[in-house]
């Protein structure tokens, strides 16, 4: 899969632009603020209709008009496929402005859904690297941001699991009579547990061949010195050997039942998916406490490989491949490594940088390079 072409119109700093491109290598070099990272925000909006920035649609419109609209011409198994995503503002109130956003596929109208189901794109940014060192709260995102892609289903079963756990939080917030707390935790424990259940039992299954992927990155950076194990942790079932949908309802089940008094006395609910983590080892000692930050970042940089080459084994091409000025964060050994793998794979990849002496001629032969310069692109 790949991009022949994009347009963006009145999107961020640019106000009118047309990239053509290669279909494996492009480099976008230009100074910090230029719009470079913006490009890459875009075709990430083509390919799954949100951007790895900001929640906020309207941010996306250039400050000085209502209207964006977003064109991109996608490859994928031979198969050309228009991709077109207008955002338009409309002023309510005074205070209110309503954001009408329309994706379509060779001119129909679809849902998001179906854009994340037909293409995929993997993003890799400084902010990543927090994933290791940061909150738990990172690692789920980057968990549930892998795994919808892969099953469209788990999106659906994660919205589930939100929406209702806001429902019994709700509960144990307000109640102050405890029976009144445990009736009314009668219409929504079940339910709870059926789609945590689900995501405990998805969340493992992913985890285990990540886990294979990456550690096969891991040893091919390290030259076999260093081998990598990704541990799911979730306060439900402990020892999750038997991937068995039954046993993980059961045990959340009792898990509930077990501890409703201290989930009413901390009026909020204390177990489920929501608390889940996941820890990252190199050589069986913990790499966010113990691992230098050439580690970390190989980690990091084995994880998002990983996540190219599931992608490729369920959907037969590989995704795209954002690079969002990542190449200051790796030192030499490790850029040539990403760089040599991105040709060989022949994976269509976007690379932003301040500095073009990361890359060497015969790297710069294979692709091509574009200059980034106040809402203007260019070709070196």
């Amino acid at each position: 899969m790949y991009f022949t072409k994009i347009r963006l119109i009145n999107y961020r700093n640019f106000l009118n632009i047309s990239i053509d491109f290669d279909s494996n290598l492009n480099i976008f070099i230009g100074d910090n603020a230029q719009g470079k990272t913006n490009i890459l925000e875009a075709m990430t909006m083509l390919v799954r209709g949100s951007s790895y920035k900001t929640n906020n649609d309207k941010q996306l419109i250039n400050w000085d008009n209502n209207v964006s609209c977003l064109f991109g011409e996608i490859n994928k198994n031979d198969e050309s496929f228009e991709v077109n995503i207008s955002l338009e503002k409309n002023v309510e109130s005074f205070n209110k402005i309503k954001l009408t956003k329309v994706i379509k596929i060779n001119q129909n109208i679809q849902k998001k859904s179906i854009l994340n189901k037909e293409f995929k794109g993997v993003v890799f940014s400084p902010e990543h690297l927090q994933i290791i060192k940061g909150s738990p709260s990172l690692r789920r995102r980057f968990l549930d941001e892998q795994i919808s892609q892969i099953y469209p289903l788990y999106q659906r079963y994660l919205s589930g699991y939100n929406r209702i756990l806001g429902h019994r939080n709700n509960i144990l917030r307000r109640g102050d009579n405890r029976r009144e707390v445990r009736e009314n935790l009668l219409i929504w424990d079940p339910q709870i547990i059926k789609r945590g259940s689900f995501l405990i039992l998805t969340r493992s299954r992913f985890l285990k061949k990540m886990n294979y992927l990456a550690n096969k990155f891991y040893q091919e950076i390290t030259k076999g010195k260093e081998n990598l194990k990704l541990s799911y942790q979730n306060n439900v079932i402990e020892n999750l050997k038997e991937e068995e949908i039954s046993l993980i309802n059961k045990a959340f089940k009792d898990k509930i039942e077990r501890y409703k008094k201290k989930e009413i006395d901390y009026k909020t609910t204390l177990y489920g998916p929501h608390r889940d983590d996941f820890l990252v080892f190199v050589n069986n000692a913990n790499v966010a406490f113990y691992g230098s930050q050439g580690q970390q970042r190989t980690s990091i940089l084995s994880l998002k490989l990983g996540e190219l080459d599931l992608i490729k084994e369920r959907e037969g091409v590989y995704p795209i491949l954002l690079l969002d000025d990542v190449m200051s964060e790796l030192d030499e050994e490790r850029r040539h490594f990403l760089l040599e793998l991105i040709i060989n794979k022949k994976v269509q990849t976007f690379i932003t940088s301040i500095n073009l002496n990361y890359f060497n001629n015969d790297i710069m032969k294979k692709g091509k390079i574009f200059k980034v310069e106040g809402g203007k692109v260019s070709v070196l």
